[in-house]
């Protein structure tokens, strides 16, 4: 009988296994249901790319900055974060909105008292005369001025409540799916989220991995891919809980919408496929 060396052996069991499975994948810390939904479409990429991988959430918390220096050294595998040409420099992205653009749709938490002030505000020359507070170095800053709206920018944001409660500007501007939990939580301060009003701008938020590691790169792009053409995308994204319920608290087909231009944006974004962007008169 024909001897098979321990060497052959593995190369024959190689050969069999799947190209997909590899090391596991790691992600940042998940932290709150956000970081859930991220991680459930990262699977659903795996799922549909027949990519064999078990994700692994890391244990610490790291900065933006330190994960990006972790993907760079193979610490770990994917990261999400806002679409933006610094990061493109230096990670390679998967340029499809993993949030449907939702980033870019704001309510405002105001003064709990100050409804009233935003009752003839129905456009963006009318919302210039209220004041928007946001920190010094928050891109979201960079939006709002280069539209023409005044910014309060302190450098700490646990000061921008305390300021809003004390009238030092009159509106905080946070993603739909945030704003209810702030108010919730800062309860020292009287805080509410104001009733009838929509600011919009195109922003996205993309997965990142190293730019060497191809092969993961195609089961997350491939695999979104294929979930956003047969509707699992959408089934998975709109019936999360995050998402469903920030659906039924916001109520952002009943608002007055007012949109401005993202300069930030890279000038590579999709915006001309529309079904990777979120439209609130389709839920």
């Amino acid at each position: 009988m024909k001897k098979i060396t321990i060497a052959s052996f593995f190369l024959f069991c190689g050969l069999t296994l799947s190209n997909s499975v590899l090391a596991q994948v790691t992600t940042p810390m998940v932290l709150g249901e956000r970081d859930r939904l991220v991680v459930d479409l990262i699977k659903l990429a795996f799922e549909k790319s027949n990519y064999s991988q078990k994700i692994q959430p890391i244990d610490t918390y790291y900065s933006e900055a330190r994960l990006v220096e972790e993907v760079k050294q193979d610490q770990v595998s994917v990261i999400w974060a806002g679409a933006s040409n610094s990061m493109q420099q230096q990670l390679k992205a998967i340029k499809i909105p993993i949030f449907k653009g939702l980033l870019g749709h704001r309510v405002f938490v105001i003064e709990k008292s100050n409804q009233a002030a935003f009752e003839g505000v129905s456009s963006l020359a009318t919302l210039k005369r209220l004041k928007a507070g946001l920190g010094r170095f928050w891109g979201d800053t960079e939006i709002l001025e280069n539209a023409g709206l005044e910014v309060v920018k302190p450098v700490k944001a646990q000061s921008l409540f305390y300021m809003v409660d004390g009238g030092r500007f009159d509106y905080l501007p946070l993603a739909v799916h945030e704003a209810w939990e702030v108010v919730e939580t800062q309860k020292e301060v009287n805080l509410a989220v104001e009733d009838d009003i929509l600011l919009v701008y195109p922003m996205a938020m993309y997965l990142y991995v190293n730019p060497k590691n191809r092969a993961l790169y195609d089961a997350i792009n491939d695999g979104l891919e294929t979930a956003i053409a047969d509707g699992s995308y959408n089934q998975l994204f709109y019936q999360s809980p995050l998402i469903s319920k920030t659906f039924e608290t916001a109520r952002l087909t009943e608002r007055r919408i007012i949109k401005i231009d993202n300069p930030l944006l890279p000038a590579d974004a999709p915006l001309h496929r529309e079904e990777l962007w979120l439209d609130i008169q389709e839920r």
